[in-house]
């Protein structure tokens, strides 16, 4: 399951590796695809396991997964909508 910048660099980190090595690591993977579309790859692959996943316990997971607030609240926002 895709992660968040700060989940990717808290393990990388945890390996031992370098945090220069780590750094252009985590440059180089969200140079292609950004933070959100990873978030929104979360959402969807939770929604399809969960049909009854509420947007708290999805804005839970997206945090466990190292996504930052600002990423969060903008995959959210839309999902939240469409509840009301």
């Amino acid at each position: 399951m895709p992660m968040g910048r700060a989940r990717l660099q808290e393990e990388l980190l945890a390996t031992g590796c370098p945090e220069q090595i780590v750094q252009a690591t985590v440059r180089a993977t969200y140079r292609k695809v950004s933070e959100q579309d990873r978030a929104m790859q979360v959402v969807t692959t939770a929604e399809r396991t969960r049909s009854t996943q509420t947007g708290g316990r999805l804005a839970r997971l997206l945090s466990q997964r190292g996504f930052d607030e600002e990423t969060i609240e903008t995959v959210m926002g839309p999902l939240m909508r469409e509840d009301t």
